[in-house]
């Protein structure tokens, strides 16, 4: 990288653009067609934490529990399934106290039916997901900070790496919320979440997150092309999107320098990002004081002879310096913007960069904002459920706006809503093979996956007659026992057989 830096430095001074334009078109190929019929929320959320993951903690959580000689855990997969359904439950119908959802004053049905609190008690004490056995201390090789929750972190990302990625990505930091002791607890100031484990993350413009490092303190990562550990970070977040294509790239300042743009753009991904003006290499631009006296939307571009890269200054409220290997000020467009001295909207000049920033640079930060409207918000001391919890929101999260996708492609407007989406999936999560429920009034219809899972759906005379759920036409007197549903049962028709084998 050195002889790159060289080169910068000698021709950063360039005033007019290359000779050559950039082509910046989009090669990548289109999304795939999506399923022919829309698959229910559990289906989307499998995509990303599958059952491979709820076999592993529930091996590695009974073997805990023998470990710390506590009772014996005798857990399932299934059982750590309703686990966490009940998690994601309890995100919408909340509590002070998690206990509160099983006492006297204050239970809640749903949630106190499907598990017992000395059970759920139990199991978050000896919930886990690696083996102690094999875990090596801090100072031994191969020591990982992230033993405990690792097999599990590297499942989920695996899973969000499969998802066909979107033009424009951004790369940002995420905070999981914990103010435990811990060393690689993070200080971020502008965060909503100040305290917590800093994750890096690249996300879609729509906020679907695409892959994502946690932060375990110094040592995270190396500086070995060169580029400063920011730059490091960043390449290691894009080295699975596909190259030559011309994907598109944005972050902040904290982790621009010239060379990592050069370095991207050889790579085929080209960046829009904001830019310290202690990383100009030698790029000189007219003062902040200068551009004020011009007035809101004055700016000034320069260009770097080899790569085509601009770098601009734009005064607003105050000055934005911005650095783009395939982009610059053209076409300037009018926008508003609120005045503090004439107390109202005036048109002030913006450069196509500066709008192409704003509208892409959001993703992860709309992710943080998808998660945190219903975030699993039971505190553990232990950091590694945090990281769990978080894995659990990211999966909802990255499922809904996958459904959400598959919808766009089919030229359907309507979709499910978050809150609801989290509803069915924990719904499916509780109540898929599991044992049925005490005979109770059901007001809504079951989710797919419970109606499907082939699972204690049996025949019970009602108590009263009514309409079938399925033909609507016919009315009888057998209910499943399952789903708390009417449905025939005659010589000529039998819903009851069909509403649980055809979605």
């Amino acid at each position: 990288m050195g002889s790159l830096k060289l080169i910068f430095l000698a021709s950063i001074s360039c005033k007019k653009p290359p000779a050559a334009d950039i082509d910046s078109s989009f090669r990548g190929p289109a999304f795939s067609p999506p399923p022919d019929e829309i698959p229910s929320p559990k289906w989307y959320f499998d995509q990303f934490m599958d059952k491979s993951v709820f076999k592993h903690i529930s091996h590695q959580s009974n073997l805990y529990a023998v470990m710390k000689n506590g009772p014996e855990l005798k857990t399932t997969p299934s059982e750590i399934e309703q686990f966490i359904g009940l998690h994601i439950l309890m995100t919408v119908v909340r509590r002070p106290s998690y206990r509160m959802y099983w006492q006297t004053a204050t239970r809640y049905g749903p949630i106190a039916t499907v598990m017992g609190r000395k059970q759920f008690d139990n199991m978050r004490t000896y919930i886990h997901m690696n083996d102690n056995t094999n875990v090596k201390q801090k100072g031994e090789p191969g020591y990982d900070p992230l033993f405990k929750v690792r097999p599990v972190l590297e499942k989920v990302r695996a899973n969000c790496l499969k998802v066909e990625p979107e033009e424009n990505h951004s790369i940002d930091e995420q905070m999981i919320p914990f103010k435990g002791k811990i060393g690689m607890k993070q200080y971020i100031k502008n965060k909503p979440h100040k305290w917590g484990i800093k994750v890096f993350t690249r996300a879609g413009v729509t906020g679907l997150v695409y892959d994502f490092e946690v932060y375990t303190g110094k040592g995270t990562v190396t500086n070995e092309r060169g580029l400063g550990v920011a730059g490091e970070v960043v390449l290691r977040l894009v080295s699975e999107v596909p190259k030559g294509l011309n994907y598109k790239c944005f972050f902040d300042n904290w982790f621009t320098s010239p060379e990592l743009i050069v370095e991207l753009k050889k790579m085929g991904i080209l960046t829009v990002a904001t830019i310290n003006r202690n990383r100009l290499r030698g790029c000189t631009l007219k003062s902040d004081k200068e551009l004020s006296k011009a007035g809101r939307g004055a700016y000034e571009v320069k260009y770097e002879k080899t790569s085509g890269m601009s770098i601009m200054k734009w005064y607003d409220n105050k000055a934005v310096l911005l650095a783009s290997s395939f982009i610059g000020p053209e076409p300037v467009e009018r926008c508003r913007r609120w005045s503090k001295e004439k107390k109202e909207y005036v048109e002030v000049d913006r450069p196509h960069i500066v709008k192409v920033y704003n509208h892409n640079m959001g993703g992860v930060d709309l992710a943080d904002m998808f998660a945190a409207l219903y975030r699993i918000d039971i505190r553990p001391r232990r950091w590694y459920l945090r990281i769990l919890y978080y894995l659990i929101d990211l999966a909802l999260v990255n499922g809904w706006l996958l459904y959400r996708r598959h919808l766009t492609q089919k030229q359907e407007k309507k979709y499910m809503p978050l809150l609801d989406f989290r509803v069915q999936v924990a719904d499916a999560l509780i109540k898929v093979a599991a044992p049925p429920p005490p005979p109770l009034q059901r007001i809504s219809a079951p989710s797919v996956d419970v109606r499907l899972d082939r699972c204690d759906h049996f025949p019970l005379h009602a108590e009263k007659r009514g309409r079938c759920r399925l033909c609507k036409n016919g009315y009888t007197q057998m209910a499943c026992l399952k789903c708390k549903v009417l449905l025939c049962f005659t010589k000529d028709k039998n819903c009851f057989l069909e509403y649980h084998t055809t979605k």
